[in-house]
């Protein structure tokens, strides 16, 4: 590891696509770390910087006048200072406006994914999804929920539009189910169209739009894995996909859903997470059984990631995150440079 971070220092330094500070810190990081380039979670260094944050989140929370409110069941979508905070965070990150109203807590992704699927369709629906995908999300929806897959080709630019519009039409134009208020969604598009796992593909900016107009004019609920949308570090970062279901188009019926998690941003441990959602699907996770049975989900801790986003410490952990994934990025293409013999990458996969 030694030799490697002398071999990236005086590679990077030649290269005029890096910053040279910035990614010799993050560098130093990295293979003091031992970092390995194939895991999708944050680094021990990372975590143990998060411990030391989480204790300052809960040294403030659970002092507060109203800390004992934490211990009861809470409100079904949330705490409403936990959304609010979230909300003002993925604003300010996004760069877009993030609506306290559109967020419904959760205890993760993969918890969100289960909740629509199983709320919204029954074993036989169909799923559409990326030829390429994560496998874990497969397992749920074809092992155990028992739903159809319908994969569809993707390219460099994620999924290919024109395929997705003829697949959807040829295999819905069969389907004899018909929506109603409690059930509003014909078909399930589950994608990752940010930093698309495996391949690492981001779906164009032109074909966004093309993806809500299919969904909108097939009644398809569109998930969006958004999991790594906030660990780009560069400037120019995609929009995410529920941005372009606008609210004031003359269509807008609200057909897409942000499904995000504080476990790349902060650990897996906490089990926190996050829907950006339409209010007609809000609306329904609200009443159902699960949700309204047993109040907020992970509750107390989201109290703590309230304290934690307020006081900055976020923030703090996201930017090392940042500087840690663009070294392994570095590490990555260096690899392949000197060991696998393909060209290096120049605009970045964002593989973390």
């Amino acid at each position: 590891f030694q030799t490697l971070f002398f071999a990236v220092k005086a590679w990077a330094r030649r290269s005029d696509v890096y910053g040279q500070d910035y990614d010799i810190v993050g560098i130093r990081m990295a293979v003091h770390c031992k970092a390995t380039l194939t895991s999708g979670w944050p680094v021990a260094s990372l975590l143990a910087k998060a411990t030391t944050f989480l204790n300052q989140a809960a040294s403030k929370a659970l002092t507060l006048p109203n800390a004992v409110s934490l211990l009861e069941y809470g409100a079904v979508e949330g705490l409403s200072s936990f959304r609010q905070t979230l909300a003002t965070f993925l604003s300010r990150e996004y760069g877009d406006n993030v609506e306290r109203d559109d967020l419904f807590a959760t205890c993760g992704a993969t918890y969100g994914l289960y909740l629509l699927a199983t709320q919204f369709f029954s074993a036989g629906d169909v799923v559409f999804v990326e030829e390429l995908s994560y496998h874990r999300a497969l397992n749920i929806l074809a092992g155990d929920l028992k739903l159809q897959l319908m994969p569809v080709p993707m390219d460099e630019c994620g999924v290919m539009t024109h395929e997705l519009k003829r697949i959807v039409e040829e295999k819905l134009g069969m389907c004899e189910k018909r929506v109603d208020k409690s059930r509003p969604f014909k078909a399930m598009l589950y994608m990752i169209p940010t930093f698309h796992n495996p391949t690492g593909a981001c779906l164009a900016d032109e074909r966004c739009p093309l993806v809500v107009d299919i969904a909108r004019k097939n009644d398809l609920l569109v998930v969006c894995d958004d999991v790594y949308n906030l660990l780009a570090y560069t400037d120019d970062r995609p929009r995410r996909l529920f941005s372009y279901d606008k609210k004031d188009d003359p269509g807008y019926m609200g057909n897409v859903v942000s499904n995000g998690s504080f476990s790349k941003l902060f650990g897996p441990g906490v089990r926190v997470g996050w829907m950006e959602a339409p209010q007609r699907v809000v609306g329904h996770l609200k009443t159902c059984g699960i949700a309204f049975s047993g109040g907020s989900t992970s509750h107390c801790m989201s109290g703590l990631l309230t304290q934690a986003m307020e006081l900055g410490l976020q923030d703090q952990l996201l930017m090392e995150a940042r500087i840690f994934y663009k070294a392994k990025f570095v590490l990555l293409n260096l690899l392949r440079y000197y060991y696998c013999a393909i060209p290096i990458v120049e605009k970045c996969l964002y593989n973390v």
